[in-house]
């Protein structure tokens, strides 16, 4: 500005030399405005060699960074550890894909954009997953689902749901995926109390450590399948009714869903009723204590103290310990009373509205 403003009207004012600079850095010049002297054009050389080096730094730091979260993703390497409200998986099953798309399937609220996986899985098996268009946007995490650095990678602590499978990459026999599988949700417990935590087991005798981490559900999956097969060699054709139960392949569906507030301290006759006649559901049965354990014994404790008997009060605890998460009760009487954090069990035709 100072050297042209004399001799070239290109420059009138400050404002325009350094609209003029700011231009030639980041470009090569729109040539409106064109230094006239000898100084003048010695400084524009000078500003477009520092705007090439400037612009050729921050593309390659770009270019740089955008390659390099690309490699972290692609290796597991990124830290999840400021998500919130996400689903985690832990340790891996054979057939993963389908395993996954029977979880989102199951559940509407979860989406593989909020679903985070955390395993040691080969690098090949993470490329299938991510190449399944049903699996777009899953998030993953290459770490040991008993490391606690890794379980907060994969955002633990912020996590609503956490599942923990029997890692089949795990080296040993059946104790020590069981074993595993106990630390593991310790540890999650451990970080975030409020999450529900659902593990697999293999073998039944692990269930009570799992109950003492305040595990949420347990599936016990060999035991399971082993009950199936016995139906299946009595030739009832229980086994049958199962599956379709659970698969929904027959129109039908074995489900839990939420039963309405104006029915809590009421008696399971009138709620059977309103499921058959208005939401057209065959209700067989509750399921209390629903959701985290740890909060329902917390609150039950609570209302507990409250009461003004001290006599009642040590069987009110010796009941709030002997809470089970998640306890079904099958066909109770028709004047059992709907306690609150229950869920009804019903069987959902193949049409809504089909029952009469």
């Amino acid at each position: 500005f100072l050297v042209e403003r004399r001799v070239n009207e290109g420059f009138p004012t400050f404002f325009d030399s350094l609209w003029w600079t700011i231009v030639t850095i980041s470009t090569v010049g729109y040539g409106e405005r064109v230094p006239l002297t000898f100084w003048g054009r010695i400084g524009a050389l000078a500003t477009i060699f520092v705007g090439m080096a400037v612009m050729g730094t921050v593309t390659g730091r770009i270019a740089s960074f955008l390659m390099e979260r690309q490699m972290k993703e692609e290796n597991g390497a990124l830290d999840y550890h400021r998500l919130k409200g996400h689903f985690v998986v832990c340790g891996w099953k054979r057939e993963m894909n389908r395993v996954l798309h029977q979880i989102l399937d199951a559940d509407e609220c979860f989406s593989p954009v909020s679903t985070v996986l955390l395993n040691r899985a080969p690098t090949e098996s993470i490329t299938d997953i991510r190449n399944d268009p049903r699996l777009k946007g899953i998030r993953y995490v290459n770490g040991d689902l008993m490391e606690e650095r890794d379980l907060i990678r994969a955002g633990i602590k912020g996590a609503t749901r956490v599942l923990v499978l029997a890692d089949h990459l795990t080296e040993g026999d059946l104790r020590q995926i069981d074993s595993k599988t106990v630390m593991a949700v310790m540890s999650i417990k451990n970080l975030n109390k409020n999450a529900y935590v659902c593990a697999e087991l293999l073998d039944t005798k692990y269930e009570k450590y799992l109950r003492l981490s305040h595990c949420d559900e347990i599936l016990s999956s060999r035991e399971f399948v082993r009950a199936v097969t016995a139906c299946a060699a009595s030739g009832t054709g229980l086994s049958h009714v199962l599956q379709a139960l659970i698969s929904g392949t027959n129109g039908g569906c074995l489900e839990t869903v939420k039963i309405p507030d104006s029915f809590i301290g009421k008696t399971y006759a009138a709620l059977r009723e309103y499921f058959f006649y208005e939401e057209h559901r065959q209700l067989i049965g509750l399921l209390e204590n629903t959701g985290n354990i740890m909060a329902r014994k917390r609150e039950a404790l609570r209302d507990a103290q409250k009461n003004p008997d001290i006599s009642s009060l040590v069987p009110k605890l010796k009941e709030v310990k002997s809470l089970t998460a998640n306890e079904p009760v099958i066909n109770p009487p028709a004047d059992y009373m709907i306690r609150r954090y229950t869920r009804g069990i019903v069987i959902t035709g193949p049409e809504k509205g089909s029952a009469r």
